[in-house]
């Protein structure tokens, strides 16, 4: 089975400065904050203020009892019920602090509301390290106004495979875009005061067996080699210690034999011994498999403390395990509490309320430039024309798509506004709407219950549609079974619906959706892309086929929450669906309305792995609920079709030949209902840049290549990364594969010109230096990229091109801007396995630079 997450285990139970060279080259980081200098390596410096501390924490552990230092390395139940995932109880009398550790990695998710940002990969196609600061910085000062100390974020793994469903929460598939944005986000949140902790530490890319919760050794192992893991998959780690990251977190999967909570080679040899890391390892929830992990190196348990409390404490006795192993850990957490005067009161002070404007200019700012324009014939901006005689169509439009799943704050709900709304509230014109894939349907209707349904201790009720004026009391538990027969035969979209009640849905003895389960002390309206149009949780079954006129056994159950959950109210639950008849004529009603404007925008989604808002991986890039069905409808009706892409990743488009316009704007956050009204109508100018490749087919990515079913679906037990350093882009091009959209392509509103390239030596790097003129007649944003190719008689096969450094840079209409840029030797080498070192070949390299990995303006040489 796929893993659990975090939020649905929750339901469940109630080194070296030239090593960084690379990230000093796209410009500094960040001022460091007081805990990020301790990150970097102040200790070492042995100043007085780090001896003192090192001394108080080595007094602390000499005056605590082994109970108490145990209470410290495993999680706990937290008296105050705040929500948030983890929780250290302290020792009060050492003056020791409790620890509470939210989710991210966009926004704090506790009971009480914070800023809903858009998701990491969003901020990623803003190429704006200076922007992922400022997210940064909300988060650690939401997290500190909401009593939390460590957020779990960034989460920086690589977006190897496109089915990942999590790359919303991430930059990218690049390594070097992928550091800068996970560095500039530790600095931002450690800046507040909050510890930062990044995830998921190491090579943990997919879902699909990644880790069986319930036969553990049904796990794949996932094999990846020594030199792919350095260029790939630990820069964005280095990155982050390099900026003072106070914790990392391991993960769930296996690697290379070993689970990654059990792997010294990686958690002690290569990230404390190579990338000089000083801060505390925790466990993924629920990624601890014995005490053995203590000594590799992963110093929490959370959630609990199954394994690093009774059972720690009985090897310590027994001697299995010495009680040096446990002083280690619990001095690494003392450590980072005392970097952020959490031991003696000197710690930024939180402050006592949210700013919620303050919030929402980030979220709307990363929203708008995050927005990635794919093609462009002229549909956009929206001209007068198209103003005056306009319709939206999708759910995404009638609703705002913030982001799917859960690790996230929800957001402020009172600002959620639909690019529908913001649309006619800003240009104050009628705009036409229909919805072309209805993601609420209708109650199913008491004629598809011919029997009844029976309520468990009695009672029969004609349908389940319990809401509004007709909830059940609070707190209400309900179960109802009965025969279902649907009146025709073809695909339905069935439903569960809910609220102030955890909510699901089974036919024929099989769980096919659930809603509104509350985690501790809070639930979220996050089972679908959308709520329903009603305010309902909406659970989402996958579609299936039925044969009308047969009778098929339900379930559906209603659990009402308990007292501490908050906001609890009457219960609500509706059984609902969206026939085969109904789907055909939104989809009728669509292309009808196509017809008669000047412009329709169809808004068309994705959730979060396979279905509507699930959380396993993508079995596909085709986009779900017969949206390529309805875009096609759409565009034969009217050519002058836009398409808006509220998507967590690619998707592949049998329709593009005829669709000329095409924005991304991806998961938008509680603001961007509006950011999308602004980059419609010209009012902003989208300047984002495609973090990943887009394939045509699922199959053009490398690691879909049905030539090697190891690299995703893993063969005998094994997921084998056999394309090495192949992945993304370098793969590609390897192939000679041409994408659909290239890594680094977006368009913009203007045009922009590139000219007189210089490349110069500049230390162990080179400066590279061009100029950037904004042809067009409007103000906008470029980001032009520095790629380096492999020299010629490399020992290894090295990438055709590689992203070396980049820019982003906003023009007035006419203004040209000299950028400089620096390569720093890091982005020209390779990691040698045998001497267990970086290596930089020796020969002339070409430069490119471009708007693309795929549109090079100018071409040179480092000589």
């Amino acid at each position: 089975m796929p893993a659990t997450t975090r939020r649905e285990l929750m339901k469940q139970l109630g080194g070296t400065a030239a090593a960084f060279a690379f990230v000093a080259a796209a410009g500094p980081i960040a001022a460091a904050s007081p805990a990020a200098a301790v990150g970097a390596g102040a200790e070492a410096t042995a100043s007085p203020g780090a001896a003192a501390a090192t001394r108080r924490v080595r007094g602390l552990i000499a005056r605590l009892t082994l109970d108490e230092k145990i209470s410290l390395v495993h999680g706990a139940t937290d008296p105050r019920r705040l929500g948030q995932a983890g929780y250290l109880p302290g020792v009060k009398r050492l003056g020791i602090p409790e620890l509470r550790l939210s989710d991210g990695p966009a926004g704090v998710n506790v009971t009480r509301s914070a800023t809903g940002l858009p998701p990491v990969a969003t901020l990623g196609s803003s190429f704006n390290v200076e922007l992922a600061r400022q997210y940064g910085e909300v988060m650690g000062r939401e997290g500190r106004t909401l009593d939390m100390d460590v957020l779990l974020a960034p989460q920086i793994e690589l977006s190897r495979t496109p089915f990942f469903s999590r790359n919303k929460d991430q930059s990218g598939e690049d390594p070097y875009l992928n550091g800068l944005i996970g560095a500039a986000q530790v600095e931002g949140v450690q800046a507040q005061g909050m510890l930062a902790q990044a995830k998921h530490f190491l090579a943990n890319n997919q879902r699909l067996h990644e880790f069986d919760r319930e036969k553990p050794e049904n796990s794949y192992d996932f094999v990846v080699d020594d030199r792919t893991l350095h260029e790939l998959y630990l820069p964005a780690f280095e990155a982050v210690v390099r900026a003072g990251v106070a914790s990392v977190m391991s993960a769930y999967n296996h690697l290379n034999g070993k689970w990654n909570s059990e792997q010294s080679s990686t958690l002690t040899d290569i990230l404390r011994g190579e990338l000089g890391f000083k801060g505390f390892v925790t466990s993924d929830w629920g990624a601890t498999h014995s005490t053995a992990a203590l000594e590799a190196g992963q110093d929490m348990q959370m959630w609990d403390g199954s394994f690093y409390g009774e059972p720690l404490k009985k090897a310590i006795k027994d001697g299995s395990i010495p009680e040096s192993a446990l002083d280690t850990a619990v001095s690494r957490i003392l450590g980072r509490y005392d970097a952020f005067g959490m031991l003696d009161g000197s710690r930024v002070p939180a402050r006592k309320k949210i700013d919620v404007r303050a919030g929402a200019r980030v979220a709307r700012e990363v929203a708008t430039q995050g927005a990635v324009l794919l093609a462009n014939d002229g549909g956009l901006p929206l001209s007068h024309a198209a103003l005056r005689d306009l319709a939206l169509i999708g759910p995404t439009a009638g609703q705002v798509a913030t982001s799917v799943s859960g690790e996230r704050a929800y957001g402020f709900e009172e600002r959620l506004v639909s690019p529908l709304d913001a649309l006619r509230r800003s240009t104050k014109r009628k705009i036409a709407y229909e919805v072309g894939v209805d993601l609420t349907g209708t109650a199913v209707p008491a004629s598809a219950f011919p029997k009844g349904l029976t309520r468990k201790g009695g009672g029969t009720d004609k349908k389940i549609d319990f809401v509004g004026d007709k909830a059940l009391p609070v707190g209400t538990t309900a179960e109802w079974t009965g025969t279902f027969v649907p009146p025709t035969t073809g695909e339905y979209a069935l439903k569960i619906q809910g609220w102030s009640a955890a909510v699901s849905l089974s036919i024929d003895g099989k769980e096919l959706t659930t809603a509104a389960g509350a985690r501790d002390s809070f639930a979220r309206k996050w089972s679908s892309i959308v709520p329903t149009t009603d305010g309902l949780d909406n659970g989402q079954a996958e579609p299936v086929e039925l044969t009308g006129g047969r009778s098929y056994q339900v379930v559906v159950k209603a659990t009402g929450w308990a007292a501490t959950v908050a906001d609890r109210g009457p219960v609500q639950v509706r059984f609902a669906w969206v026939t085969p008849e109904r789907r055909g004529a939104s989809i009728d009603a669509a292309a009808k309305l196509a017809r008669r404007v000047h412009t329709p925008v169809v808004f068309a989604f994705n959730g979060s792995g396979g279905s509507v808002g699930g959380g396993g991986d993508f079995t596909t890039l085709t986009l779900p609920a017969h949206q390529d069905e309805l875009i096609t409808a759409v565009a034969e009706a009217n050519p002058r079709t836009v398409v808006v892409l509220t998507t967590g990743c690619p998707a592949t488009m049998p329709w593009r030949r005829e669709v000329g316009t095409i924005l991304h704007t991806g998961y938008v956050g509680q603001e961007g209902g509006w950011s999308t009204a602004d980059l419609l109508t010209g009012r902003a100018n989208p300047g984002g840049k495609a973090t990943v490749t887009w394939p045509k087919k699922d199959t053009d990515h490398p690691t879909l290549d049905p030539a090697h079913p190891e690299r995703y679906y893993g063969v005998d037990g094994v997921v084998t990364y056999s394309e090495g350093i192949f992945t993304g882009y370098r793969g590609f091009d390897k192939a000679g594969i041409e994408p659909l959209f290239p890594f680094g392509h977006g368009l913009s509103y203007t045009e922009f010109g590139y000219r007189d390239l210089s490349v110069r030596r500049a230390g162990d790097g080179y400066e590279v230096s061009f100029t950037v003129t904004n042809r067009g007649r409007r103000t906008g944003a470029e980001v032009p990229q520095v790629y380096v190719g492999a020299p010629r008689g490399a020992d290894v096969e090295m990438a055709v091109r590689t992203l070396a450094a980049f820019d982003r840079v906003e023009l007035r209409a006419g203004e040209s801007r000299r950028v400089r840029v620096r390569v720093a030797e890091r982005q020209l080498s390779y990691w040698d396995t045998d001497r267990g070192r970086w290596v930089r070949p020796e020969g002339r390299r070409a430069v490119y630079v471009g708007s693309s990995s795929r549109d090079i303006r100018l071409t040179g040489t480092a000589r």
